[in-house]
């Protein structure tokens, strides 16, 4: 990762820029969007972890949102992941990092995520990752028209994660 750049956990003093970030218009019907007070709560939740990628001057150059934290199946779900200037690799230093940390510092066996149907740029980084696909949630999301849109799982576990790091 370049040295301007730095993971580390999100506090509430982050939050705006965190909004700022997925609120982006580039990300219409590709990231969900919550208020203030969603991810302030959502930050209490001792099953829940933000990261954020930090330039050296303190901006916020993205956030990751994981969920499940103590689950009894080791299990946890990437519920978001976005960047602010997505194409300059800043989304994919910020994923493996974040996965490299949760394998090697947890006992955690897998991660999932559900990303939108068309979002094909998010798809090929996380197949890029390890992530495999495992299928369609059909009609999992509300949107905030109240239509509904279609989901694919998918999934990297362990074992994988491990043997991709090995090659």
């Amino acid at each position: 990762m370049p040295e301007d750049l730095v993971i580390e956990p999100a506090t509430q003093a982050d939050v705006d820029a965190i909004m700022r970030i997925e609120s982006d218009p580039r990300y219409e019907n590709l990231v969900g969007r919550w208020p203030k007070e969603r991810h302030l709560e959502e930050m209490t939740r001792s099953s829940s972890r933000y990261f954020v990628l930090r330039r050296s001057d303190g901006e916020i150059a993205g956030f990751a949102l994981l969920q499940g934290y103590g689950d009894e199946d080791l299990k946890l779900h990437l519920k978001r992941i976005v960047v602010r200037d997505p194409g300059a690799g800043h989304g994919s230093q910020l994923l493996r990092t974040v996965l490299d940390r949760i394998f090697s510092e947890t006992d955690i066996n897998r991660v999932d995520l559900d990303l939108f149907i068309g979002n094909e740029r998010a798809r090929r980084a996380y197949e890029k990752a390890g992530f495999q696909s495992e299928g369609v949630l059909r009609d999992w999301h509300r949107n905030s028209d109240g239509s509904f849109s279609s989901m694919r799982l998918m999934s990297v576990l362990r074992r994988d994660w491990e043997a991709a790091k090995a090659r």
